[in-house]
């Protein structure tokens, strides 16, 4: 049996349409940078999508100048579990100063507030699941060094 091309042009729309209903949208997420302690330079935010990566490869990143004692970044992601990080660039140059052993010099958050004991937080204590309902996830910058 041949198919015409409006009958195969039917049967792809049909397809697409099955396809595109199973997908997820993407979620918006609200994050919010408390305890700016001065203005100027930017707030980088990045977001992790596993252990692997957590504190290398972000999968996304965002920045947003410094003005004020908090910001707040909206994005959107797709339903998961994500960790998030945030500094304080203060010096504006693009990165976050550390000392010779590898410790912030520049204020810094971790989503879940959590804590590193001998090291960076783990990827495990900072996860926050992202549904399909709109998520805030605060993050409190703090001096480390």
């Amino acid at each position: 049996m041949l198919l015409t091309s409006k009958s195969m042009f039917v049967s792809v729309a049909l397809a697409l349409l099955v396809l595109s209903a199973g997908a997820k949208a993407d979620t918006a997420v609200s994050v919010q940078i408390a305890g700016v302690s001065n203005d100027g330079g930017k707030l980088h935010v990045s977001v992790f999508d596993s252990k692997k990566g957590w504190l290398k490869k972000p999968v996304m990143q965002e920045a947003v100048a410094a003005d004020g004692d908090s910001a707040t970044l909206e994005l959107q992601l797709p339903p998961g579990d994500y960790a998030f990080h945030a500094f304080h660039d203060v010096d504006d140059n693009g990165k976050m100063k550390t000392n010779f052993i590898g410790i912030p010099k520049e204020p810094t958050a971790v989503s879940n507030d959590a804590k590193g004991k001998f090291g960076p937080p783990k990827f495990k204590d900072a996860i926050v699941s992202i549904g399909d309902e709109p998520v805030t996830v605060v993050l409190n910058l703090v001096n480390i060094d």
